[in-house]
């Protein structure tokens, strides 16, 4: 990719952050949440073209984050109770001073990347985990726990960058979440090896144990947000139309 592509990415996404509708209401309850979402898929993408045209590394991180250089930080921390917005970190002189980093703004004005409402309440790095979960009705972690990993995702100069989830969610603060409020929950995804991102709502545990039985990944590279169940009668289906998705947005 040339600086110039580079330069018209951040250009289009700044436009897209700004002046782009919520694709996803009607599907995700709520609109703040559909928007959250999209500002921060833009704002990843933004991040990503950022390292590439800079030569350097960019960190996207949410307060009370732990150092991601400290071996003996705690990487559990307290989950926010209120809205809070992301934070942008520019690796300062990669050359002199390797390792420090200083606040960067990559949000051309927009205020708020996540609408009053949503929080998020866990960013984990590293391929997502989709275990049954026999305390929750999800699989994977439990969703707006009163601690959860807050990881800092790293963006290199090469396009690629740590693989992480963040998870959104409008419900409130010490919540127990029930089946019904799968709406109220967002997961967007980064594939740290292309870049590509993509929502996912959570999937019930009986819907991992019927694609486990039918050899189908929960893993799926393109977004799914509708609340309808996964079932007998129709995994087939919805297989194959992610599957087809998938081939178009990753252009196989």
């Amino acid at each position: 990719m040339t600086l110039l592509e580079v330069i018209l990415v951040l250009v289009l996404l700044a436009l897209v952050i700004g002046y782009a509708l919520p694709a996803l209401t009607g599907t995700i309850h709520g609109t703040g949440l559909a928007e959250s979402g999209e500002r921060l898929r833009s704002l990843i993408h933004l991040t990503r073209a950022a390292a590439m045209r800079d030569g350097v590394r960019y960190r996207l991180k949410f307060p009370g984050a732990p150092d991601p250089d400290d071996p003996n930080a705690e990487r559990i921390v307290e989950t926010a109770v209120e809205t809070q917005q992301p934070e942008i970190e520019k690796e300062k002189d990669p050359v002199n001073e390797p390792g420090v980093f200083e606040p960067a703004d990559l949000r051309y004005g927009i205020d708020g990347i996540l609408r009053s409402g949503v929080r998020c309440v866990a960013v984990r790095v590293g391929p997502p985990n989709f275990d049954v979960n026999q305390q929750s009705p999800f699989a994977g972690p439990e969703v707006n726990a009163r601690e959860a990993p807050m990881d800092v995702v790293t963006f290199y100069p090469d396009g690629t960058s740590d693989w992480a989830t963040w998870t959104l969610t409008s419900l409130p603060a010490d919540t127990e979440p029930e089946e019904s409020d799968i709406g109220l929950i967002l997961n967007v995804m980064l594939d740290g090896r292309t870049g590509q991102t993509w929502f996912q709502r959570p999937w019930r545990n009986r819907e991992v144990e019927l694609m486990a039985e039918h050899g189908a990944s929960p893993l799926l590279h393109v977004d799914f947000v509708r609340a309808d169940e996964i079932t007998e009668d129709n995994i087939l289906y919805v297989h194959m139309e992610m599957r087809s998705e998938s081939a178009v947005a990753t252009g196989r």
